[in-house]
C-alpha cells in the first residue's frame, strides 16, 4: 500500500494481496511467507507492463541472490537473447523478475547458462572461448573452430623430461603435479629423514650434540661441541661454581678454556694449614689428612723457676739454678715422661776442712774437703725419686736408700812378688727389706711393684785383681748400660 507499488494501483487492485500478506504475517509468523504476497503482486504488475523494483525496500528480508556472472533485475525480457537467437527478431515485450547477463554480454545458449561477450565456443568446462582460441582442458589440447564445428581436441603432448635419480641418503622419488603444466607430472627427489641411517653420537661430558643439514643433503650431520663447562669425574660444573676435587683443595670452575681439551679449566688452591707448633712439638704429615699434625717429640719440663726446659728422650740436664736437681726425659710407647731427681748430699762438716779446701764433689751439688782430712765412712744416703718400671711410673716420689762412702782400698808394689798388691773393699748393703709401691701405667691401669730398701751399709771385701782385658770388657758393659739407661747413669754419676 506504500508509494513503492503506487504506480501499479491503477492497474491491479492491491487489496486481496494486502489481506494475504497480513494473514501470512499474523497467522503464520514463523513461515516467513510475507515475501510471497509481495512477489505475486509485483509479478502481476509486470504482466501489466508496470515494473516495480520493490526488493531493495525490504532491508534484505526479501533479497534475491544471483549466481556469479549474472545480475538481478526487477524487470527483464522474458525471452533472453542468446548466440543462437541473436539474429532472430524478438517481438515479445513481456518482462519478468530474475537474473540476467550484465550489459554488454549475452547468454550463450538456453541449454548452456553462460554469459559471453562474443559468440564462440563453450565446452564442458563452461568457459567461453573465442573462435580460433587454443586451450587445454582435461589434458586435451583443444581449439575453438568457426562454422559450427565447435571445439576440436587431441591428447596433450608433454615435453621430454630428464631422468631424475635420487641417490643421496634419505632421498626418494616422488611424482608430483607440474605447476606450469598440470597434465605433465614431473619426478622429483623428496627428503624423508626417517630413512636416514646415521644416528646422533653420544658426546662425552662437557660436550653436547649439534646437528645441521647441508643444502644439498637430506640427512643431518652431527658433531659434538663444547658446552663451556668444567668436567671432573664425569660431572659438569658451570663457570664460577665450586668443584670438589678432594678435601685438601679449594677448587672452582673458571671461564678459561683448555685449548687441547676444549673444556674450561679448574683452578685449585690448597687448604690453608697451621704450620706453627708449640715448643717440644714438631709438624708431621698425617695419612689421609690435608694438614700435618703437631706431634710431641720432646719433653717440656716446667722448672722450679717457672721456666720451660726442652729435653730430648734420653737427655738429662741440671737445673740452671740448682745443680742438685736433675731433669730427664724418656719415651715409653710414644709417651713422653719427664722426671725430676733431687740429689741428697751426705753429712758435711765445714770445720773438718782446712781453710780454703772446701770444694764440690764431681756431681757439682755436694760439698767436700779437698783433700779430705778423714774419709767419709760407708753409710746410708737417702734420696727421693720416681720409680719407673716397664713404662709404668709411681704417682709420687718415693724415698729410696743407697750405700755411699769410702772403704779401705789400696794398690802397692811388692818387691818380693814383683807385682802390684791390691786390697779392695766395697761399700755395700748389709741389710735390706722389700717394700711395695703403686705404679700408674700409660694405658690407665695400675700395678703393684716391689723394690729393695737398704737399712744398713758396711765395707765388704771384694776381689780386685782383675786383668786388663777384663777391665776393658767391664768398661764396655758399663757403657752399654749407660746408653740404655742414661737417667740411671746420670744419677749414679752425680751421687759419686
Amino acid at each position: 500500500l506504500s508509494s513503492v507499488f503506487e504506480p501499479c494501483h491503477s492497474f491491479v487492485n492491491p487489496d486481496k494481496y494486502y489481506k494475504a500478506c497480513v494473514f501470512d504475517s499474523c497467522m503464520l509468523p514463523n513461515l516467513d511467507l510475507e515475501c510471497s504476497s509481495l512477489q505475486t503482486y509485483a509479478a502481476t504488475c509486470a504482466d501489466q507492463s508496470v515494473c516495480v523494483d520493490w526488493r531493495r525496500h525490504t532491508n534484505g528480508v526479501c533479497s534475491y541472490k544471483c549466481p556469479t556472472g549474472k545480475e538481478y533485475r526487477a524487470c527483464g525480457p522474458a525471452q533472453q537473447i542468446t548466440c543462437k537467437s541473436s539474429q532472430q527478431n524478438e517481438t515479445s515485450t513481456k518482462q519478468v523478475e530474475g537474473c540476467f547477463c550484465p550489459n554488454g554480454t549475452m547468454l550463450y545458449d538456453h541449454s548452456v547458462d553462460v554469459c559471453v561477450k562474443t559468440c564462440g565456443c563453450v565446452g564442458m568446462d563452461m568457459i567461453p572461448r573465442e573462435f580460433g582460441e587454443r586451450f587445454t582442458v582435461d589434458c586435451q589440447d583443444c581449439i575453438c573452430l568457426e562454422g559450427g564445428s565447435g571445439i576440436v581436441c587431441e591428447p596433450h603432448k608433454c615435453p621430454a623430461q630428464e631422468k631424475v635419480t635420487c641417490d643421496g641418503e634419505g632421498f626418494y622419488e616422488v611424482i608430483e603435479v607440474n605447476a606450469e603444466d598440470a597434465c605433465c607430472p614431473i619426478t622429483t627427489c623428496k627428503c624423508n629423514t626417517s630413512l636416514c641411517t646415521s644416528k646422533a653420537p653420544k658426546c662425552k661430558p662437557g660436550f653436547e650434540i649439534q646437528s645441521h643439514i647441508p643444502s644439498d643433503k637430506c640427512c643431518p650431520v652431527y658433531q659434538c661441541v663444547p658446552k663451556g663447562v668444567c668436567v671432573h669425574e664425569n660431572a659438569e660444573f658451570l663457570p664460577n661454581s665450586s668443584v670438589f676435587v678432594d678435601k685438601c683443595q679449594n677448587c672452582f670452575c673458571t671461564s678459561n678454556v683448555n685449548a687441547s681439551t676444549q673444556l674450561n679449566i679448574i683452578s685449585c688452591e690448597h687448604v690453608p694449614c697451621n704450620t706453627d707448633c708449640q715448643p717440644g712439638y714438631e709438624l708431621q704429615a698425617v695419612k689421609g689428612e690435608c694438614c700435618g699434625k703437631c706431634v710431641q717429640t720432646k719433653c717440656v719440663i716446667r722448672t722450679v723457676s717457672n721456666s720451660d726446659l726442652i729435653l730430648s728422650p734420653g737427655e738429662f740436664k741440671n737445673d740452671p739454678n740448682n745443680n742438685c736437681t736433675i731433669y730427664s726425659c724418656v719415651s715409653i710407647h710414644d709417651q713422653f715422661i719427664s722426671s725430676t731427681s733431687e740429689i741428697t748430699c751426705p753429712a758435711f762438716n765445714e770445720e773438718s776442712c782446712k781453710p780454703g779446701t772446701i770444694t764440690f764433689l764431681p756431681n757439682g751439688c755436694c760439698r767436700t774437703c779437698a783433700p779430705l782430712d778423714s774419709p767419709t765412712p760407708c753409710s746410708i744416703r737417702q734420696r727421693t725419686d720416681f720409680i719407673v718400671y716397664k713404662g709404668c711410673r709411681s704417682v709420687d716420689r718415693v724415698v729410696m736408700t743407697e750405700c755411699e762412702g769410702t772403704c779401705g782400698t789400696f794398690s802397692m808394689y811388692s818387691a818380693e812378688a814383683n807385682s802390684m798388691d791390691h786390697s779392695c773393699s766395697c761399700c755395700r748393703e748389709s741389710k735390706s727389706t722389700t717394700k711395695e709401691v703403686t705404679l700408674k701405667c700409660p694405658q690407665g691401669n695400675s700395678i703393684q711393684h716391689k723394690y729393695l730398701y737398704v737399712e744398713s751399709c758396711s765395707c765388704q771385701e771384694t776381689e780386685c785383681s782383675i786383668s786388663q782385658s777384663s777391665e776393658k770388657q767391664s768398661t764396655e758393659e758399663n757403657d752399654a748400660a749407660t746408653t740404655l739407661n742414661p737417667l740411671k747413669s746420670a744419677i749414679s754419676l752425680a751421687s759419686k
